[in-house]
């Protein structure tokens, strides 16, 4: 059996076609765990629809929202299935046959997951939109799997990191003993970075079978930002050591100083706060003694004598707030580009 775990909140709209997507598979043997996140719209009133008329259609109705990484750990410990994919409730499985087919190849390689194709649309019908193609297809084990794959995670864009789009052995996800993350955003990420040293062997497809439904661009600052990311950072930094896997420590160093970066320019764009407040929130944040790290890094020929990575080195706030400002003015044209592509996005919706 495979259970299919969907988490809800405020996509009412969007339910339909997620779930009818589901039951209309060619595989039968399902079950569709529904949790309601104590959504304030009418989803509650869908899913009881769809639980009267199709008897595999199973509801959670949580009195109180904890977002979607709890929600999805509520789905597994309820679920009977030795499979399980996730399906969020604004999305949809493009093809009948996908999870046939991904069951299929489970069975016939033994690998504790298989993993099919995204395809991000902009509209209700999936034809219009980009293909997420991986750089590798077929079966991957050990050493490999972890010795060269592991580095996705790392700062290397190699393998996708999401949830969503795989079949997982259940008893894989149960031996790493995860547990829900907490976090408000990279939750998924989370939850594969920490299961992916615990598998043996992943199956990647060439089938395109989910559709993830674009959400245009965002319109105001994301609190979640930073702290979700250093939490991960400092998580890497750990198992990096753990793991003696001192190849990824450039990576992640490289990254967490963009994602500094980022965050100072959102602040800026959507005026947190006074040049003062922000400069101040800058220094809270370089007084970590992993910045120091910084000027070991070797990946980047020239990262040293980059502006921002010199300007973190001095705890310079004046000079990032400056370079920040600067690439936002710069950004302009794209972000204005961005919110017509968002409101088209809307539209087709």
């Amino acid at each position: 059996m495979i259970s299919v775990i969907v988490p809800v909140y405020k996509t009412a709209k969007y339910i339909p076609q997620c779930l009818d997507s589901i039951l209309a598979q060619t595989y039968k043997n399902l079950e569709v765990i529904v949790v309601n996140d104590a959504s304030p719209d009418n989803s509650i009133d869908i899913l009881r629809r769809y639980a009267a008329k199709d008897s595999r259609v199973k509801i959670i109705d949580k009195q109180v929202n904890e977002g979607v990484d709890r929600a999805r750990f509520s789905g597994m410990e309820v679920a009977s299935g030795e499979w399980l994919t996730f399906v969020d409730s604004d999305d949809w499985l493009l093809s009948d046959d996908i999870l046939d087919k991904a069951h299929s190849k489970a069975t016939e390689t033994g690998a504790d997951y298989v993993e099919f194709c995204f395809k991000r649309v902009v509209d209700r019908f999936g034809r219009v939109g980009r293909i997420s193609p991986s750089p590798i297809y077929g079966l991957l084990g050990q050493p490999e799997l972890f010795d060269d794959y592991y580095m996705s995670f790392f700062g290397m864009s190699i393998l996708q990191t999401y949830m969503c789009g795989k079949l997982y052995r259940k008893s894989s996800i149960d031996g790493a003993a995860l547990s829900p993350s907490g976090l408000g955003m990279c939750e998924d990420y989370l939850f594969n970075l920490k299961l992916f040293p615990h598998l043996k062997k992943i199956y990647i497809m060439d089938s395109v079978g989910y559709a993830y439904r674009y959400g245009g661009m965002t319109s105001k600052y994301n609190s979640h930002l930073y702290p979700n990311l250093e939490y991960l950072f400092r998580l890497k930094l750990e198992l990096i050591e753990k793991y003696n896997y001192n190849k990824a420590k450039d990576y992640v160093l490289i990254e967490i100083k963009n994602v500094l970066m980022s965050d100072v320019e959102q602040m800026i764009l959507y005026k947190v706060g006074s040049r003062a407040a922000i400069e101040k929130i800058i220094l809270e944040r370089l007084d970590q003694p992993y910045w120091s790290m910084l000027k070991d890094v070797k990946a980047q020929a020239d990262f040293q004598t980059q502006s921002p990575v010199m300007a973190i080195l001095r705890k310079d706030a004046s000079a990032i707030y400056n370079l920040a400002e600067h690439n936002n003015n710069s950004q302009r044209l794209v972000r204005t580009a961005k919110k017509v592509i968002s409101k088209v996005c809307q539209i087709l919706q």
